[in-house]
């Protein structure tokens, strides 16, 4: 029997990071997903899908952007999840991801009256082989894992890299970003990213500075079972960037994955004209730009 319930966070988020590592790469990366959920990013609403007490499916919805994965077997498991995703979504234009590789999903959405967005570049990521060859710092720079007793360094090196106000935004830039606006990270979301399958201390990169301070800081997630490691999230503080440390992060992270035995490292992005500097940074780390699937649309009916 089939039934659609609540994401029970954090109960079911290490058995649908199972299930997306079962479902890779026709879905997101399982590290991903625990870092979403550690640090309360996942989209507004969620649903799972369970059947016979085994979890087949889930769904997400923020606005109009839908997000549906289930097993490729289960037809209806993605039709009542996409079903409920389309009753959760606002009126106006619903959007969705359907990966290459997915031609059940494809039909699916088709059948629910969306249609391929025209004239849109594919859904993309960002890839890289594991190689050994270890990253080239500035001198006084070192890479180390973070330290037991270091969360509180660490949680401010975080924030202090994604302080919007201070991000790398274009020049000429149209974006308003407010100068007292801070990154929501906090102890407390770091305490569950410590806790999530899949992390690993030893590679919570931090870049340390020649005066001993935190300057820039780095999360791979390393899913020995895909053979594929995702950096999520990186970030240098504005002081220390353009020294080559989100360079020399990515290069230390391919590096111990290939000792592991890895296949490749993998980073959520494409390069965008509205934030162009970091997939400019990790395509000049050797990153290239794998086609993933493509963004299908469809203009919501009017609830009466």
């Amino acid at each position: 029997m089939l039934t659609l319930r609540p994401w029970n966070q954090p109960n079911d988020t290490v058995t649908v990071q199972q299930l997306v590592s079962q479902l890779w790469p026709l879905a997101v990366h399982p590290g991903g997903l625990g870092w979403e959920a550690a640090s309360e990013q996942l989209p507004r609403n969620t649903m799972l899908a369970e059947r016979d007490g085994r979890i087949v499916g889930w769904a997400g919805v923020t606005d109009g952007d839908l997000t549906v994965q289930a097993t490729p077997d289960d037809h209806d498991a993605a039709s009542s999840l996409l079903e409920w995703a389309i009753e959760q979504a606002k009126d106006g234009k619903l959007s969705i991801v359907v990966f290459d590789g997915e031609p059940g999903l494809q039909e699916l959405v088709s059948e629910f009256g969306f249609a391929r967005r025209e004239g849109a570049a594919a859904f993309g990521g960002m890839f890289r082989k594991a190689t050994p060859e270890g990253p080239v710092l500035p001198s006084g720079y070192r890479i180390r894992g973070v330290r037991d007793g270091e969360e509180k360094e660490r949680v401010a090196i975080h924030r202090v890299a994604w302080r919007p106000a201070t991000m790398p935004w274009p020049d000429g830039s149209t974006y308003s970003v407010d100068p007292a606006l801070t990154s929501r990270f906090t102890d407390a979301h770091f305490e569950q990213v410590r806790r999530a399958w899949l992390y690993d201390q030893q590679l919570d990169f931090v870049v340390e500075a020649p005066d001993g301070t935190l300057a820039a800081c780095c999360t791979a997630w390393w899913d020995p079972t895909i053979g594929c490691a995702e950096i999520e999230p990186l970030g240098v503080a504005p002081e220390h960037r353009r020294k080559g440390l989100a360079t020399a992060l990515c290069m230390e992270v391919c590096a111990q994955v290939a000792i592991r035995g890895g296949i490749e490292v993998f980073i959520n992005t494409a390069p965008n004209d509205d934030y162009p500097a970091p997939p400019a940074t990790y395509l000049s780390a050797g990153f290239i730009v794998r086609d993933r699937g493509n963004y299908y649309d469809r203009r919501a009916p009017l609830l009466r």
